[in-house]
Protein backbone atom coordinates (compact mmCIF):
# COMPACT_ATOMS: atom_id res chain seq x y z
CA UNK A 1 0.00 0.00 0.00
CA UNK A 2 1.20 3.51 -0.65
CA UNK A 3 2.28 5.80 1.65
CA UNK A 4 0.06 8.47 0.31
CA UNK A 5 -2.72 6.58 0.56
CA UNK A 6 -4.94 9.65 3.07
CA UNK A 7 -4.11 11.92 -0.19
CA UNK A 8 -5.96 9.60 -2.37
CA UNK A 9 -9.00 11.48 -3.87
CA UNK A 10 -11.98 9.82 -2.82
CA UNK A 11 -13.68 9.63 -6.23
CA UNK A 12 -10.71 6.46 -6.34
CA UNK A 13 -12.21 5.14 -3.23
CA UNK A 14 -14.29 1.82 -3.22
CA UNK A 15 -17.82 3.05 -3.58
CA UNK A 16 -17.63 6.41 -4.64
CA UNK A 17 -17.23 7.41 -8.03
CA UNK A 18 -17.91 10.69 -9.59
CA UNK A 19 -21.11 11.75 -8.34
CA UNK A 20 -20.65 10.75 -4.45
CA UNK A 21 -17.56 12.41 -5.02
CA UNK A 22 -19.00 15.79 -5.79
CA UNK A 23 -21.34 15.58 -2.83
CA UNK A 24 -18.63 15.10 -0.75
CA UNK A 25 -16.66 17.62 -2.19
CA UNK A 26 -19.21 20.44 -1.59
CA UNK A 27 -18.78 19.48 1.90
CA UNK A 28 -15.17 19.98 1.40
CA UNK A 29 -14.04 16.43 1.83
CA UNK A 30 -11.79 15.63 -1.30
CA UNK A 31 -9.49 13.29 0.32
CA UNK A 32 -9.64 10.03 2.35
CA UNK A 33 -7.54 12.25 4.82
CA UNK A 34 -10.45 14.91 5.09
CA UNK A 35 -13.25 11.72 5.10
CA UNK A 36 -11.52 9.87 7.85
CA UNK A 37 -11.35 13.02 10.12
CA UNK A 38 -14.91 13.88 9.43
CA UNK A 39 -15.61 11.85 12.59
CA UNK A 40 -18.97 11.11 13.77
CA UNK A 41 -21.16 13.49 15.73
CA UNK A 42 -23.15 10.55 17.99
CA UNK A 43 -22.85 7.03 18.95
CA UNK A 44 -25.72 4.92 19.39
CA UNK A 45 -24.90 1.33 21.04
CA UNK A 46 -26.34 -1.34 19.15
CA UNK A 47 -24.20 -4.52 20.04
CA UNK A 48 -26.26 -5.88 23.36
CA UNK A 49 -28.37 -8.31 21.17
CA UNK A 50 -31.81 -9.12 23.29
CA UNK A 51 -33.43 -12.51 23.26
CA UNK A 52 -37.23 -11.83 21.03
CA UNK A 53 -39.25 -13.03 23.92
CA UNK A 54 -37.58 -10.01 25.98
CA UNK A 55 -38.76 -7.61 23.97
CA UNK A 56 -41.05 -4.78 24.57
CA UNK A 57 -42.93 -2.29 22.64
CA UNK A 58 -41.59 1.37 22.77
CA UNK A 59 -38.34 0.02 23.10
CA UNK A 60 -35.06 0.02 20.46
CA UNK A 61 -33.63 -3.13 20.51
CA UNK A 62 -31.19 -5.20 18.45
CA UNK A 63 -31.66 -8.92 17.61
CA UNK A 64 -29.97 -11.53 15.90
CA UNK A 65 -31.44 -14.30 14.26
CA UNK A 66 -32.33 -16.33 11.45
CA UNK A 67 -35.23 -15.41 8.89
CA UNK A 68 -37.46 -17.86 9.07
CA UNK A 69 -40.15 -16.56 6.28
CA UNK A 70 -40.10 -13.46 3.76
CA UNK A 71 -42.50 -12.68 1.58
CA UNK A 72 -43.45 -9.44 -0.49
CA UNK A 73 -46.77 -8.30 -0.34
CA UNK A 74 -48.87 -5.93 -3.22
CA UNK A 75 -51.18 -3.83 -2.07
CA UNK A 76 -54.48 -1.73 -3.10
CA UNK A 77 -51.88 1.66 -3.82
CA UNK A 78 -50.43 1.35 -7.07
CA UNK A 79 -46.69 0.54 -7.33
CA UNK A 80 -46.24 0.17 -3.35
CA UNK A 81 -45.21 -2.93 -2.23
CA UNK A 82 -44.77 -4.55 1.54
CA UNK A 83 -42.11 -6.75 2.41
CA UNK A 84 -42.26 -8.72 5.62
CA UNK A 85 -39.97 -11.28 7.25
CA UNK A 86 -40.70 -13.00 10.48
CA UNK A 87 -36.79 -13.35 12.54
CA UNK A 88 -36.63 -16.07 14.93
CA UNK A 89 -33.68 -16.91 17.91
CA UNK A 90 -33.97 -19.51 20.65
CA UNK A 91 -36.33 -18.07 22.04
CA UNK A 92 -39.05 -16.62 19.74
CA UNK A 93 -39.89 -14.69 16.46
CA UNK A 94 -40.89 -11.27 15.54
CA UNK A 95 -42.00 -9.77 12.77
CA UNK A 96 -40.43 -7.18 10.46
CA UNK A 97 -41.71 -4.92 8.25
CA UNK A 98 -40.65 -2.98 5.31
CA UNK A 99 -42.70 -0.36 3.36
CA UNK A 100 -42.22 -0.36 -0.69
CA UNK A 101 -38.90 -1.66 -0.26
CA UNK A 102 -39.40 -4.70 -2.85
CA UNK A 103 -35.56 -4.60 -3.21
CA UNK A 104 -35.33 -6.66 -0.12
CA UNK A 105 -37.11 -9.84 -1.42
CA UNK A 106 -33.50 -10.52 -2.94
CA UNK A 107 -31.70 -9.37 -0.04
CA UNK A 108 -33.56 -11.04 3.04
CA UNK A 109 -34.31 -14.52 2.35
CA UNK A 110 -35.22 -17.63 4.47
CA UNK A 111 -32.60 -19.49 6.59
CA UNK A 112 -30.10 -16.25 6.28
CA UNK A 113 -29.03 -15.11 9.72
CA UNK A 114 -29.83 -11.40 10.55
CA UNK A 115 -28.56 -8.72 12.85
CA UNK A 116 -31.84 -6.70 13.05
CA UNK A 117 -32.20 -3.15 15.14
CA UNK A 118 -35.34 -0.59 15.13
CA UNK A 119 -38.18 0.51 17.54
CA UNK A 120 -39.96 -2.27 19.01
CA UNK A 121 -44.15 -1.58 17.96
CA UNK A 122 -47.09 -3.17 19.06
CA UNK A 123 -50.30 -3.07 17.23
CA UNK A 124 -53.31 -5.83 16.98
CA UNK A 125 -51.52 -8.72 15.32
CA UNK A 126 -48.96 -8.52 17.89
CA UNK A 127 -45.22 -7.11 17.86
CA UNK A 128 -42.83 -6.12 15.12
CA UNK A 129 -40.06 -4.00 14.20
CA UNK A 130 -41.29 -1.53 10.87
CA UNK A 131 -38.92 -0.56 8.77
CA UNK A 132 -35.71 -1.68 10.78
CA UNK A 133 -31.77 -1.84 9.67
CA UNK A 134 -30.35 -4.89 8.97
CA UNK A 135 -27.29 -6.19 8.01
CA UNK A 136 -26.71 -10.01 7.29
CA UNK A 137 -24.12 -11.55 9.55
CA UNK A 138 -21.05 -11.99 8.84
CA UNK A 139 -18.04 -14.39 9.35
CA UNK A 140 -16.30 -12.39 11.78
CA UNK A 141 -19.73 -11.29 13.26
CA UNK A 142 -19.25 -7.95 13.31
CA UNK A 143 -21.40 -5.64 10.81
CA UNK A 144 -20.88 -2.02 10.06
CA UNK A 145 -24.46 -0.82 11.00
CA UNK A 146 -25.64 -3.32 13.61
CA UNK A 147 -23.81 -5.43 16.32
CA UNK A 148 -21.07 -3.18 17.32
CA UNK A 149 -21.38 0.76 18.66
CA UNK A 150 -22.07 2.70 15.40
CA UNK A 151 -21.03 6.15 14.86
CA UNK A 152 -23.43 8.51 13.27
CA UNK A 153 -22.63 11.35 10.65
CA UNK A 154 -23.90 14.39 9.51
CA UNK A 155 -25.77 14.01 6.02
CA UNK A 156 -23.87 15.58 2.99
CA UNK A 157 -26.16 15.60 0.07
CA UNK A 158 -27.27 12.34 -1.03
CA UNK A 159 -24.31 11.02 0.90
CA UNK A 160 -26.38 9.16 3.74
CA UNK A 161 -24.74 8.44 7.61
CA UNK A 162 -25.34 4.70 6.60
CA UNK A 163 -23.26 5.53 3.30
CA UNK A 164 -20.46 7.69 4.80
CA UNK A 165 -20.10 4.42 7.28
CA UNK A 166 -19.74 2.26 4.60
CA UNK A 167 -16.85 4.73 2.84
CA UNK A 168 -15.32 5.34 6.24
CA UNK A 169 -15.07 1.33 6.53
CA UNK A 170 -13.61 0.65 2.80
CA UNK A 171 -11.03 3.28 3.49
CA UNK A 172 -10.15 1.70 6.85
CA UNK A 173 -9.64 -1.38 5.62
CA UNK A 174 -7.64 -0.05 3.16
CA UNK A 175 -5.36 2.21 5.48
CA UNK A 176 -1.85 1.12 6.40
CA UNK A 177 -0.76 -0.38 9.76
CA UNK A 178 2.05 2.34 10.31
CA UNK A 179 1.03 5.84 8.78
CA UNK A 180 3.08 9.39 9.24
CA UNK A 181 1.96 10.88 12.38
CA UNK A 182 1.29 14.35 13.09
CA UNK A 183 2.53 14.49 16.96
CA UNK A 184 6.44 14.27 17.87
CA UNK A 185 7.16 10.88 19.55
CA UNK A 186 8.16 12.97 22.55
CA UNK A 187 4.94 14.86 22.95
CA UNK A 188 2.62 11.66 22.20
CA UNK A 189 5.02 9.89 24.83
CA UNK A 190 4.55 12.84 27.67
CA UNK A 191 0.82 12.73 27.02
CA UNK A 192 0.24 9.29 26.91
CA UNK A 193 -1.30 9.41 23.63
CA UNK A 194 -1.94 6.95 21.69
CA UNK A 195 -0.88 6.15 17.48
CA UNK A 196 -2.48 8.10 15.24
CA UNK A 197 -4.46 4.97 13.41
CA UNK A 198 -5.73 3.44 16.09
CA UNK A 199 -7.01 6.58 17.12
CA UNK A 200 -8.73 7.19 13.78
CA UNK A 201 -9.73 3.76 13.65
CA UNK A 202 -11.25 3.58 17.36
CA UNK A 203 -13.17 6.96 16.71
CA UNK A 204 -15.12 5.69 14.10
CA UNK A 205 -15.46 2.29 14.73
CA UNK A 206 -14.66 1.78 18.83
CA UNK A 207 -14.83 -1.32 20.50
CA UNK A 208 -17.88 -2.52 21.72
CA UNK A 209 -16.60 -2.60 25.50
CA UNK A 210 -16.05 1.41 25.10
CA UNK A 211 -18.43 3.81 27.20
CA UNK A 212 -21.03 5.04 25.06
CA UNK A 213 -21.53 8.19 27.29
CA UNK A 214 -17.89 8.89 27.18
CA UNK A 215 -17.97 8.30 23.32
CA UNK A 216 -20.68 11.37 23.41
CA UNK A 217 -19.20 13.30 25.27
CA UNK A 218 -15.73 13.43 22.78
CA UNK A 219 -13.85 11.86 26.17
CA UNK A 220 -12.60 8.31 25.09
CA UNK A 221 -8.32 8.33 24.76
CA UNK A 222 -9.32 8.22 20.91
CA UNK A 223 -10.96 11.09 20.38
CA UNK A 224 -8.67 13.07 23.05
CA UNK A 225 -5.95 12.24 20.92
CA UNK A 226 -7.25 13.40 17.94
CA UNK A 227 -8.31 16.89 19.62
CA UNK A 228 -4.86 17.44 21.23
CA UNK A 229 -3.99 16.74 17.46
CA UNK A 230 -5.93 19.16 16.30
CA UNK A 231 -5.17 22.04 18.28
CA UNK A 232 -1.28 21.04 18.14
CA UNK A 233 -1.47 21.54 14.70
CA UNK A 234 -3.13 24.80 15.08
CA UNK A 235 -0.43 25.92 17.61
CA UNK A 236 2.40 25.33 15.36
CA UNK A 237 0.41 27.08 12.02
Amino acid sequence: MRDDFLATPLQFLRGVGPRKAADLKRAGLMSVEDLLYRLPFRYEDRARMQPIASLRPGAKAAVIGEIKSAKLSVTRRRGFKIFNAVVGDASGAIRCTWMNQAFLADILQPHLRVVIFGDVKLDSTGLHLLNPEYELVTDDGLGVHTGRIVPFYEKTGSVTPNMQRKLVRFALDQLPLEIPDMLPADVRERRGLGPRRSAIEASHFPPNEASVDQLNAFRTPAQRRLIFEEFFLFQIG
